[in-house]
């Protein structure tokens, strides 16, 4: 127990006395079984998840606000200017999510599937480019109809 900081060391005495009261008032077998493993990974390997748990928390960086992007300017925005919030880092992901949701009809419960920003940025790039596609073919379509 040397290694480790007196935070950690206080802790572990705390928990072991803690251990030893319900063992003493005959607190139910299965739970000191779980209590003795917790202990057990607490005094070997477990001072990556001491550390941790016992650190100050580190501030999370202020959220960015978002656009308001409103849903008619979203039906009506051209595939490039979606691109453009794409493209700019300051586009929070609740505007994101806001693109893929009213534009291209993604079910707002998908919305975990994308496990961070890049991933989803990829997704919406992928609809843009199918919708553009789409354009394009009914474009041709629209046109080879004309000749006949």
């Amino acid at each position: 127990m040397a290694d480790k900081t007196p935070d950690v060391q206080m802790l572990l005495r705390v928990l072991t006395a803690h251990y030893r009261s319900l063992s003493s008032a005959r607190c139910d077998e299965a739970i000191l079984r779980q209590y003795s493993r917790l202990l057990r990974v607490l005094r070997g390997g477990g001072l990556a998840f001491q550390e941790r748990t016992l650190s100050p928390k580190v501030p999370k960086k202020p959220r960015k606000k978002p656009l308001g992007i409103s849903e008619t300017r979203l039906q009506d925005a051209s595939l490039d200017e979606i691109l453009k919030l794409l493209n700019n880092e300051e586009t929070p992901r609740s505007d994101l999510e806001q693109i893929a949701i009213v534009r291209f009809s993604v079910p707002s419960g998908s919305m975990r599937s994308f496990s961070n920003k890049r991933m989803l940025v990829d997704k919406l790039r992928t609809l843009v480019e199918n919708e553009r596609a789409h354009e394009t073919i009914g474009e041709v379509a629209r046109g080879n109809s004309r000749t006949d």
